[in-house]
């Protein structure tokens, strides 16, 4: 009965033991084994995060609607200073107060470009842009949906460029004036006909255009362009250093209004 009671506690004691070396080995197991890696961040969607990522000013919203926009750039030079901008479009509505908001069909705004610079939002058909220094300019407007999207057709914007000289000081020569030759444009013609100035060369000139609509007088050969409008006579004073016989015409029009002879 002795043998048998200490067979009984050994049977125990081994058991034991085996327990223990199970524990142990699980417990290195789990102890190596890599921590549990955390779920990544969820994405901010742009609405919560109060930011508009969509907004992209190079973006080309394609026109797949009946009437397609169209739209035509004129351009004035002011009597003062710079140029004035007159846009004139078809199947468009200006809609400021939609500005950065969805589209919709055949509503918007315009973008000016300066050279390919962006010089700022239009809300109207009339812009003045102040150029003081001599030379030429490329401007160019472009029509854009309410969300800034740059309208296209078939992936080609909906714009209109022009080019304008803004006069330098050899076009307004300070000194006293030769000859001083002052004309009347009505509706892009000359009120007394077309009438030829002559001119000696080296003269000193100065031209004076009176118009009832805004428009200008490019004089060829000299390429000079004077501006005018209702109440704002254009006035331009040049060297005539050049010989022949120059037009001068209407810009817009397209009218001859007089023709210089320089000798």
């Amino acid at each position: 009965m002795r043998i048998a009671r200490i067979g009984v506690a050994c049977l125990f004691g081994v058991a034991a033991l085996i327990a223990l070396i199970i524990v142990a080995c699980g417990n290195d197991d789990d102890a190596a084994a890599p921590p549990p890696t955390a779920p990544p961040p969820t994405a901010v969607d742009d609405a919560q995060d109060g930011h508009d990522h969509s907004h992209d000013h190079a973006t080309l919203m394609e026109v797949d609607y009946e009437p397609v926009p169209t739209i035509e750039l004129r351009t004035h030079l002011d009597p003062k200073s710079g140029v004035n901008l007159e846009v004139i479009t078809t199947g468009f509505t200006l809609a400021p107060e939609r500005a950065s908001t969805e589209p919709i069909d055949g509503e918007g705004h315009f973008h000016i470009y300066v050279d390919g610079v962006k010089l700022r939002r239009l809300y109207a058909h009339w812009a003045h842009v102040d150029l003081q220094t001599p030379g030429d300019y490329e401007i160019r407007v472009e029509m854009s949906a309410n969300d800034h999207a740059a309208l296209a057709v078939d992936g080609v914007k909906l714009d209109a460029t022009a080019i304008v000289t803004i006069p330098g000081p050899s076009e307004g020569v300070d000194a006293v004036p030769d000859t001083t030759i002052e004309v009347e444009v009505a509706g892009g013609k000359p009120v007394n006909g077309v009438q030829r100035f002559q001119i000696d060369a080296r003269d000193i000139v100065t031209i004076i255009v009176n118009g009832d609509t805004t428009d200008e007088l490019h004089i060829h050969g000299y390429d000079l362009v004077v501006g005018f409008a209702p109440g704002q006579p254009g006035t331009i004073t040049f060297e005539a250093d050049i010989p022949g016989i120059f037009e001068a015409e209407t810009h817009h029009n397209g009218d001859l209004v007089m023709e210089l002879e320089v000798r």
